[in-house]
């Protein structure tokens, strides 16, 4: 059978594309946010992803090599201290959800950081790619996506679910100090994070 990119043009593969330009754009100005506003962004945005991204289509590769990434070392690392930064003390967690807990009787630390730092180097390269407007490159990088969505970043976001549910709603929550009971929500809407939310078609 003859491979085509048309996946590349699939409705979920188009909104998947816009929330995660969304959920890119929103980690980059985290230096401009509060906790308590990045914390509730968060806590909307990380499940869309989720679901946009349980819902891509399936497709085969075209090309020998892999596309090209252009998240880099710097890149990453600046992302994760400026969420460090913010989340402060809240930053870590225990996660028992690892391949490495095979090995260990506890739960293992983890940080908010390192986890949205890691889903962003995977989604902001996909991101990157599909601007090219290549087809052929644009199709090898949704089934790259895909795959490390299925092999890691997908639990990675649902572990940092509960770590911030938990920043957002423990009984400690009301005396953080960066806590603004005055501050208005100036990131994304609900209408525009809902937008075309249905489940599309089999």
């Amino acid at each position: 059978m003859k491979k085509n990119t048309q996946a590349i043009f699939d409705k979920n593969t188009v909104e998947f594309v816009t929330v995660a330009a969304e959920f890119c754009g929103f980690l980059e100005r985290v230096s401009e946010q509060k906790r308590s506003q990045f914390v509730d962004t968060a806590l909307k945005l990380l499940p869309l992803l989720y679901l946009k991204a349980s819902l891509l289509p399936e497709c085969e590769r075209m090309e020998d090599f892999d596309p090209e990434t252009f998240v880099t070392e710097s890149d990453y690392e600046q992302l994760r201290r400026e969420v460090a930064a913010l989340m402060g003390n809240r930053d870590d967690y225990l996660e028992v959800f690892l391949d490495d807990m095979m090995y260990s009787d506890t739960p293992i630390h983890q940080t908010v950081s390192e986890g949205l730092a890691d889903i962003y180097q995977s989604v902001k390269d996909f991101i990157c790619v599909f601007r090219l407007g290549l087809e052929q490159t644009m199709n090898d990088s949704l089934v790259i996506c895909r795959e490390q969505f299925a092999e890691f970043w997908g639990q990675r976001l649902v572990n940092l679910m509960r770590a911030l549910h938990e920043v957002k709603y423990s009984r400690h929550a009301a005396d953080d100090e960066e806590d603004d009971c005055g501050f208005e929500d100036e990131g994304v809407t609900e209408d525009e994070l809902y937008e075309g939310l249905d489940m599309g078609e089999e």
